[in-house]
């Protein structure tokens, strides 16, 4: 990804001589993690969380500590979509999970650029995954895992670094949903599980379209016959949890 990681005027489009690339999710946000550990922290005094995280820090058993797992992430996604359509446009404070103080500088990107439009859309749907997974452990005795803080680094972010976080995330949480399935209790929830997972996946596809129109950078989203059989390949709890401890920032 790192390699056309460079600046665009906003509202521009630049079209590389491109080949299609097959993203590995958890390799990509991993990388895009980097940017955090290397010192983009917005806040002064914050610091991402060490060591990371892991399943076994998610609170509650069973499905519970499943479902648990799953709304960490979307917290995640709820908050990178409010502040990359904060960086993409005119600038702003992020979501309720954003650092303390932070103010995001805005690319000043138009509302009817396609980035726009597709963030500006999904933040409603990642807002309304987050509150339904939080309802749906609520109702089932709880415990609820306490949402954390979330910092992208998201000022010195690109148009094109924005788009990417966004669509690696969303590939990841594919990933995330396949590899939380075998630590679920019983069936009770692999209906939600399974419904969430297919709009994640919709969406990276959307994004990779995007990245293709306005970057020339042709994306593969579905394994083809000759990776995993053409099924996509999951990721375990603990290697999500890794990939995205440098964006959770503790005090």
């Amino acid at each position: 990804m790192n390699e056309h990681l460079t600046q665009d005027a906003p509202g521009t489009q630049s079209h590389p001589v491109a080949q299609t690339k097959t993203f590995n999710p958890g390799a990509g946000l991993a990388m895009v993690a980097g940017l955090a550990a290397a010192g983009v922290l917005t806040s002064k005094m914050a610091r991402a969380v060490s060591p990371p995280l892991r399943f076994a820090d998610i609170p509650g058993t069973g499905n519970i500590k499943v479902l648990n797992f799953a709304l960490a992430l979307e917290d995640l996604e709820t908050e990178l979509y409010f502040q990359a359509i904060d960086r993409l446009t005119d600038g702003g404070t992020g979501g309720r999970d954003r650092p303390p103080g932070l103010q995001i500088t805005g690319l000043g990107i138009g509302e009817s650029q396609r980035d726009v439009k597709f963030t500006r859309k999904f933040t409603t749907v990642e807002r309304e995954h987050r509150d339904f997974l939080r309802a749906a452990i609520t109702a089932a005795g709880g415990p609820v895992i306490q949402p954390f803080k979330y910092d992208f680094g998201i000022n010195r972010l690109s148009r094109r670094q924005v788009v990417e976080l966004v669509f690696t995330a969303e590939k990841t949480g594919v990933a995330a949903y396949l590899g939380a399935i075998p630590f679920f209790a019983n069936k009770d929830f692999l209906g939600v599980a399974a419904a969430i997972q297919g709009t994640e996946a919709r969406h990276t596809a959307i994004f990779a379209d995007v990245i293709n129109d306005l970057f020339g950078t042709p994306l593969e989203v579905a394994p083809t016959a000759r990776m995993n059989g053409g099924r996509d390949q999951p990721l375990t709890p603990d290697a999500v949890l890794a990939a995205v401890s440098p964006f959770i920032i503790v005090s």
